[in-house]
């Protein structure tokens, strides 16, 4: 097997790769996964995975569909929907604030991760996605400000997430009690995942929807992660993917989540 050096490259290679567009999704998997027929909603016992489920409602960017995504308009829409967590997106900006957006911030954006923080402790969970640039260095200081914001506010229900390993990284030198959790919207080796997931001592793996199967949660499950998937929209494939005992999902209706 590849050292862990080797395996985090090509964790980053993959994650480049699909940012330029040069990976294409597995569209197999999605229409398997839709051929399928629809199984109950509510968390069961999972032939496949042999686990009960108790599936996180978790609201994408607060709850993108029924509000302007990262505003504390959608916040609060997800808290009134009954989310256990929440998914927002932060930029580093060049004079050191935190602000919340999935694009890169415009001059005029005054909302910072700590208003989030502020307002869902104690409510909701928070999933900080770690934005930059195309760069190792600024995904590795996003990652080490936001580690330490966190590690200092000793927020149990608030974690960071990203693409980059570096991000990651960055949090895991300023904040090691933070947990952290990869996503990614592609193929990489399983096995150089997993290993590198717990040389990272990740808490969970983030998958997007076309990327979850019940061999993934599975190996996920036994090398004692979490399995986070996103953005899942369609009834039938919530319920798919309860199923397999996946532990959480995003949505842009998160209303749609059933809860364990």
């Amino acid at each position: 097997m590849a050292g862990l050096g080797e395996q985090h490259l090509r964790l980053r290679a993959l994650r480049n790769a699909n940012v330029e567009g040069r990976l294409e999704w597995n569209r197999d998997i999605d229409r398997n996964r839709r051929r399928r027929d629809r199984p109950r909603a509510r968390g069961h016992a999972s032939p496949r995975c042999g686990t009960l489920v108790a599936m996180r409602r978790i609201g994408h960017r607060g709850a993108k569909g029924h509000a302007p995504d990262n505003t504390m308009e959608s916040f609060e829409k997800a808290l009134a929907l009954g989310c256990d967590e929440i998914e927002t997106d932060v930029w580093l900006t060049d004079d050191g604030r935190l602000l919340v957006s999935h694009d890169r911030p415009k001059p005029d954006l005054k909302l910072t991760l700590e208003d989030v923080l502020d307002f869902c402790r104690g409510k909701m969970g928070v999933n900080v996605e770690l934005k930059c640039e195309m760069s190792e260095k600024g995904a590795h200081q996003t990652g080490a400000q936001v580690g330490k914001v966190l590690a200092e506010r000793r927020d149990p229900d608030a974690y960071v997430s990203s693409f980059w390993w570096a991000a990651l990284e960055g949090s895991k030198i300023a904040g090691p009690s933070v947990r952290r959790a990869f996503l990614f919207s592609c193929s990489p080796d399983r096995s150089a995942l997993m290993e590198s997931a717990r040389d990272m001592r990740l808490w969970a793996l983030h998958p997007n929807r076309a990327f979850v199967t019940p061999e993934f949660v599975h190996a996920a499950h036994a090398a004692g992660l979490k399995a986070n998937a996103w953005t899942v929209n369609e009834p039938s494939e919530i319920a798919l993917f309860a199923e397999w005992g996946i532990d959480g999902i995003m949505s842009d209706y998160p209303e749609r989540v059933p809860k364990g």
